[in-house]
């Protein structure tokens, strides 16, 4: 409506135009803050949206870097397992070879004191036997000694009947 045709209404026609103004202004501002409520809303969920967007993707890169970082550390292990196993392999000839060396120089020394004892064991029987003939000797030199001054001992023994003087030699 014009401003003429506004002046030329009446008060009553007024009222019901200010009315029904007033009612539709009022529509007009439930109608807006529905749809201010609506936009803020839809502003949360974008947010809410691209937070979560942007959560995933970081979750997706933790998940990464947790994967990386398994990998890496089974890596880890097995190359240690690779080494501890090389260790023990080298450890496990090292013992082999000091023990044959061990078992060699038992052996030797084993043999040697064998010479040694088998040697020492001639001279004591040479000893032994010089010692016993040295002995025997001696006796056989007393006997005759004995036998010379006693001719009845040597008449004695002359009458013995051969097998008796070889029991008694």
């Amino acid at each position: 409506m014009t401003e003429k045709e506004l002046r030329k209404l009446g008060r009553g026609d007024l009222l019901d135009l200010l009315l029904k103004e007033s009612r539709e202004n009022q529509a007009l501002r439930e109608q807006l803050q529905t749809a201010q409520t609506a936009l803020a809303d839809r502003t949360i969920r974008m947010e809410r949206a691209g937070s979560i967007a942007e959560a995933a993707l970081q979750l997706n890169g933790v998940f990464q870097a947790a994967e990386q970082a398994c990998r890496q550390y089974t890596d880890n292990i097995a190359q240690l397992n690779q080494r501890q196993e090389a260790i023990c392999a080298q450890r496990e000839k090292e013992s082999k070879e000091k023990a044959e060396q061990i078992l060699a120089d038992a052996q030797k020394q084993a043999e040697e004191t064998a010479a040694v004892t088998r040697r020492q064991c001639a001279e004591m029987l040479e000893k032994a036997e010089a010692e016993s003939q040295a002995f025997w000797d001696a006796v056989s030199v007393k006997l005759a000694a004995i036998t010379n001054e006693h001719a009845e001992l040597r008449q004695l023994l002359s009458q013995m009947p051969t097998g008796d003087r070889d029991k008694r030699s």
